[in-house]
């Protein structure tokens, strides 16, 4: 687990000297034409995991998020309709490519802290061909101590989970995204059992027009979820089907996954709303 995370480190340092020398470049007035992509994916999430976007600098982007129970309740509970977990949090974009949140979790009663950065932003005609984007996150769980023969250590409720998040926009129409993430548990169940956990995730998002997109991704944890995303002016309105009812890191890409072929699949949405507090 050691190596996953000193690959993601090597690989963020990288593409780090070809940001620096792309800025050595404009500095020394060397003449180049080419553009930021804008736009890999609309959401700050692909469905449960990061996208490389930020909330832009002075603005307040609020989430609501709801994930009912699993479809395979069946007709008594409306088909997990009457079991929801819900995840509020407030993301503050302090430049264009620096953001800060905190969120709160009902599943587990966990609170977020979090920072994202975009490193680096795909360029075209000759510029960086992907983009890099580092997130990094600590989560609490706010349960009640469920272990009377160990001590009840604040630090033993904290996690961490460090990504690095590699896109690129395709075409105008399909983006890719390759996520490594670490994951640290300050409390495990038994000593056998690791405290770092490596996980590699892949996503997606196909536009279908201008307002609308299907998204997707894989973590090799088992969690796989699907989404249909919609833009309407000040929101974007993601739905989603998906193995994991958890909404933070930890929960999955670190914790056991429901299994699709036996309909453990939860349906949920996200909703964005973005507030301009600073100009």
């Amino acid at each position: 687990m050691i190596r996953v995370h000193a690959l993601v480190l090597l690989c963020s340092l990288s593409v780090g000297s070809v940001a620096s020398a792309q800025d050595m470049m404009d500095f020394f007035g060397e003449e180049t034409t080419s553009q930021e992509v804008s736009a890999t994916f609309k959401g700050n999430r692909i469905v449960n995991v990061q996208s490389n976007e930020t909330t832009g600098a002075g603005e307040m982007n609020f989430v609501i998020a709801h994930r009912f129970g699993r479809i395979n309740e069946g007709a008594y509970a409306l088909w997990g309709l009457d079991n929801a977990s819900m995840r509020m949090s407030f993301e503050y974009g302090l430049t264009d490519r620096l953001m800060i949140s905190v969120g709160r979790s009902t599943f587990q009663k966990t609170y977020e802290s979090a920072v994202k950065y975009q490193l680096l932003k795909q360029k075209t005609n000759g510029g960086s061909p992907v983009g890099v984007t580092l997130y990094s996150v600590v989560m609490a769980n706010g349960m009640h101590w469920a272990e009377p023969e160990r001590a009840n250590y604040f630090s033993s409720r904290l996690s961490y989970a460090h990504q690095a998040i590699f896109t690129r926009k395709m075409n105008s129409d399909l983006s890719l995204a390759l996520i490594p993430s670490l994951i640290h548990l300050n409390l495990v169940a038994t000593p056998d059992d690791a405290h770092d956990i490596g996980v590699l995730g892949l996503g997606f998002r196909q536009k279908l027009t201008s307002r609308t997109s299907i998204n997707g991704e894989y973590h090799t944890s088992g969690s796989l979820s699907v989404g249909f995303d919609i833009e309407t002016g000040g929101h974007v309105f993601q739905l989603h089907l998906t193995n994991s009812q958890g909404m933070f890191e930890r929960a999955f890409l670190a914790d056991e996954q429901g299994r699709w072929q036996d309909g453990d699949i939860y349906f949920g949405f996200n909703l964005h709303r973005v507030f301009q507090l600073k100009h």
